[in-house]
């Protein structure tokens, strides 16, 4: 079998399981430097998060190798490593986290600790008010492991890895409420005009939600799609090979708009509308007109 066929069988693996063992490029030293995000030892990069700081247009991408700033204008990302106290444990917090801004410099995450701490394997849902240095324990360490996160209003909405099954919360992630998924999702994103409005993807098609996740209804067959809620209502999607659609009627009818050109690990959208992606290759992508064309931010 090929060497580029058995690398992207392997990505395609951590891709899919979001928990796997560290992935990252087989390039050399040199390439490695260059590329903080990438494991010089492993395969290509898994890129499980990307979400806009509101403080100052920054990205920040959650990936297997760390959490990591890229400038608002693009440029070499730089490695966040953030430390997390609790009774049951403390240590630093960066490798394997989901990681979604909610104000400027304030993010909520979801994943695992350094191999180092004394922490629970799943962190349940943390907090930080600077931007990934410091971290807070909100609630379900040690308990849940969540795969996405998304906010509309006063609502959490937080599916459980590999789990037919939604977490629901009304008061920030202190307490939560059960949601019965139509299988384990792989994305989930929540109607900013409307909380009761969810949209949220599988390995067997798009389904919607008109009832915070109390009935379910299919809408595609297509296979593991990444999505993004701006505020405008437009529901954008990243399709397996880089297709990228638009809905504006909360993903009843979609609209063709262009490609990335790559298969899609992570997809988010900034107050001002311009989308970011990240392809299964480590790539991180800008488009400023909606999905129709892509810049590079950053480039293994």
């Amino acid at each position: 079998m090929p060497l580029k066929l058995i690398l992207a069988l392997l990505a395609c693996a951590a891709l899919i399981a979001g928990c796997g063992s560290d992935d990252g490029g087989s390039g050399d030293a040199e390439a490695a430097l260059a590329v903080p995000w990438v494991d010089p030892d492993g395969d290509a990069p898994y890129i499980g998060s990307l979400s806009v700081n509101p403080g100052d247009g920054s990205l920040v991408m959650g990936t297997n190798t760390g959490l990591f700033e890229i400038p608002k204008a693009g440029g070499k990302p730089s490695k966040v490593t953030g430390t997390l106290k609790t009774p049951n444990g403390e240590g630093s917090v960066s490798e394997a986290l989901v990681a979604k801004f909610t104000g400027p410099d304030e993010l909520i995450a979801s994943g695992h600790p350094s191999g180092d701490s004394s922490l629970p394997p799943a962190l349940g849902l943390i907090r930080s008010g600077d931007a990934g240095k410091t971290w807070e324990s909100v609630s379900e360490l040690g308990t849940s492991d969540f795969h996405a996160l998304s906010r509309s209003g006063d609502i959490l909405v937080a599916p459980l890895y590999g789990q037919a099954q939604i977490l629901l919360s009304r008061d920030e992630g202190k307490t939560f409420e059960p949601r019965v998924a139509p299988m384990a999702l792989v994305d989930l994103a929540a109607d900013p005009g409307d909380s009761k409005r969810w949209a949220a993807t599988s390995e067997s098609g798009i389904f919607v939600s008109t009832d915070e996740g109390k009935t379910w209804r299919q809408r595609d067959p297509t296979p593991n799609v990444r999505l993004a809620w701006h505020d405008s209502g437009e529901l954008f999607r990243i399709d397996p090979g880089g297709p990228v659609k638009v809905s504006s009627d909360g993903g009843e009818t979609w609209e063709d708009r262009g490609s990335t050109g790559g298969e899609p690990q992570a997809l988010t959208v900034d107050a001002d509308g311009a989308l970011y992606a990240a392809t299964l290759d480590g790539k991180v992508q800008k488009s400023e007109d909606g999905g129709k064309s892509w810049t590079a931010l950053v480039t293994p």
